[in-house]
């Protein structure tokens, strides 16, 4: 794959997988904001090299059908050529989706598990799947990008990787190791 031709920041959202959700309903909202910067386009068709051409990521919300070996294939090549692959599951994970996609995400030291993250008590929101968290960010990065802190802010006692929250709803656990790199936690309140 000619690496060229991602330039042009397109982001495909996989539609071809029964994915819980469609990138003109549910998704509607995020499409209108990435169009700012990204060319947005459906991935309707059987998972190839040919139609991941031009690609810079490919987004998979939910899949709820297996990918066959032809499609690990394809999307372990557009990894390879620098392509990046975001996938979302919800709480269940693998086994309450029907999918398979574990086998790609282990070979990158990633494991959605087959559970829940539950909050044990309760913080600003109703439902005990709606996990708020206060101490989840690991990347201090992160938190720069989210405008919670000044990059020059460097003091040992200030806790920088503590000052972003943000709601985590209806999600599975993670199991990663390298070369994976874990870059938020469920941290204390959940």
């Amino acid at each position: 794959m000619n690496l060229d031709n991602r330039s042009i920041k397109t982001v495909l959202i996989s539609c071809s997988k029964g994915e819980l959700f469609n990138m003109n309903k549910e998704l509607k909202g995020l499409c209108r904001r990435l169009r700012n910067s990204w060319k947005i386009n459906a991935l309707k068709d059987t998972i190839t090299m040919a139609s991941l051409q031009g690609a810079s990521l490919v987004v998979f919300v939910g899949p709820q059908e297996k990918f066959t070996k032809a499609e690990f294939d394809a999307l372990t090549a557009f990894l390879n050529s620098g392509g990046s692959i975001l996938v979302t599951l919800g709480d269940g994970g693998e086994g309450k989706f029907e999918t398979n996609i574990n086998f790609l995400l282990e070979d990158y030291g990633i494991m959605i598990n087959n559970d829940s993250v539950i909050r044990t008590s309760y913080y600003k929101y109703f439902h005990p799947k709606e996990a708020f968290i206060a101490n989840g960010i690991l990347n201090r990065e992160i938190n720069k990008y989210g405008g919670k802190f000044n990059v020059n802010d460097l003091e040992a006692d200030n806790p920088l990787s503590q000052s972003l929250s943000f709601v985590f709803p209806y999600g599975a656990t993670l199991h990663v190791v390298k070369p994976a790199i874990s870059v938020l936690s469920s941290g204390c309140t959940t």
